[in-house]
């Protein structure tokens, strides 16, 4: 059972949460954000699926996460574990130099998406971290604008790790179009959306941006959009909503198809899901 200690979020533009528990598996099981997020474990060990790809990853490694990328973490069973993490919504990244921006999203998706600990503690990320959490924790006139700077600094420095420990510097037209195909999903999914509309949209190719974006993302469109819906449903699961009042709003036409979807990629029922992790 996981156990939030600390959770604040500032101006709706970043949260810092600590948490601690003991595992009973894959917390939330696969799904995304609609932010960065960038995760230290601070004690324990762990597995980390990201896309597919996954990392083994112990005490004092960080993971980031981009949005709209699918992820879940797994401890061992009965393991006790501490993790932090600060999610920072894309507005506020976007304020910034646009290069950092464009270094943080030419990652491609499941790849360099752990920060060992030795390369956490070269650039002296601990400082960022615990300079949050202490605010976080001694909240003052001061927090907001602290826990920015602290916000702006981990981004920074983020991106130049990106480019001077794994090279990550790829600006070209394919990751603006991937990222353009994911904005527009975000969007429109819960309306009745397919590929055509996508491609009309960007003025593209559909057999184009279907090739593009399975070769980038490992996905097709199709499963993407289901997993992004999948994603919703659960939240509003968690939130106490019920299966039945939360499937069209969800962007499924009816409760038939929602449940068939939804238990593929959970691989059990809304409410099975509701119920298992309703206490979490």
């Amino acid at each position: 059972m996981e156990k939030t200690i600390r959770r604040v979020m500032y101006d709706k533009s970043y949260t810092y949460t600590y948490r601690t528990g003991m595992s009973e598996g894959p917390i939330l099981g696969n799904h995304m954000h609609i932010y960065y997020e960038f995760l230290q474990l601070i004690e324990g060990n762990a597995l980390y699926n990201v896309e597919g790809t996954e990392y083994k990853i112990s005490s004092g490694d960080l993971l980031i996460t981009n949005p709209n990328e699918f992820h879940f973490i797994t401890f061992p069973k009965n393991s006790v574990y501490h993790r932090q993490f600060l999610q920072i919504h894309s507005s506020f990244v976007s304020s910034m130099n646009p290069h950092i921006l464009d270094t943080l999203n030419a990652r491609k998706f499941g790849t360099n998406n752990r920060i060992p600990s030795e390369i956490f503690n070269k650039y002296n990320l601990g400082d960022i971290f615990k300079g949050v959490e202490h605010y976080s924790a001694n909240p003052t006139d001061d927090t907001d604008f602290m826990v920015s700077t602290y916000a702006a600094q981990l981004v920074v420095k983020l991106s130049e790790i990106l480019k001077k420990e794994f090279l990550v510097n790829d600006t070209s037209s394919k990751n603006k179009h991937i990222k353009e195909i994911q904005n527009y999903i975000e969007q429109n999914f819960t309306r009745n959306l397919n590929i055509d509309d996508i491609a009309e949209h960007m003025f593209l190719n559909k057999s184009y941006i279907s090739r593009l974006f399975k070769s980038e993302t490992g996905l097709t469109i199709s499963v993407y959009i289901n997993m992004r819906r999948v994603m919703m449903a659960k939240n509003l699961l968690l939130a106490g909503e019920n299966a039945m009042d939360i499937f069209y709003q969800c962007g499924f036409s009816d409760y038939t198809t929602f449940y068939r979807v939804f238990k593929k990629y959970t691989a059990m029922s809304p409410e099975q899901f509701k119920k298992k992790h309703s206490n979490i």
